[in-house]
């Protein structure tokens, strides 16, 4: 039975924004928070609302900045050991009458695993997003980027835009 269920965000609203490394453009960029009210839904038909949550979203290409948009280097580990699995499974296995099809998935997964082997060995791995984070220097702007006023310092929190409400982080 198929199930179709998630949130919406309603009524957004820009509230602040900030200097960030976006995973998904692999670049220094900015980040803007938008306030929405989250409602979960079930066949489309809103039931549990969440309340107010802040979500952060690159300037460029629109996505959560810090989910990440590659495949891990562990699960591409385990990937070459279901390949290695796999491939000795298949030669443990008596030839059948199609000796075509039966060396192809012997040799296939193989084949697919020295690809990853040498994929695995050749790339490094990357910088963590904290480090890449400690990068990048705190947003310094005094004029809001996206009313253009002049930001007001506060005592209690970030710099604030007077006409949008916006803060720098």
């Amino acid at each position: 039975m198929l199930i179709v269920y998630g949130v919406y965000h309603l009524w957004p609203k820009r509230v602040g924004f900030r200097n960030d490394y976006c995973l998904g453009c692999d670049k220094p960029r900015r980040s803007f928070a938008m306030r929405t009210f989250d409602v979960g839904h079930l066949f489309w038909i809103p039931i549990l609302p969440f309340g107010f949550w802040k979500h952060w979203k690159c300037s460029e290409c629109g996505r959560d900045p810090h989910v990440n948009v590659r495949t891990r280097r562990s699960f591409k580990w385990v990937g070459l050991g279901c390949l290695v699995l796999l491939s000795g499974m298949f030669w443990l296995t008596p030839m059948g009458a199609n000796d075509g099809f039966t060396w192809f998935v012997r040799i296939a997964p193989l084949a697919g695993a020295v690809v990853l082997i040498m994929h695995l060995l050749r790339t490094s791995t990357e910088p963590s997003l904290k480090d890449r984070l400690a990068e990048i220097p705190a947003a310094a702007d005094v004029v809001c980027p996206f009313c253009r006023a002049p930001l007001i310092a506060s005592s209690d929190g970030p710099w604030t835009c007077p006409d949008c409400s916006c803060g720098r982080y």
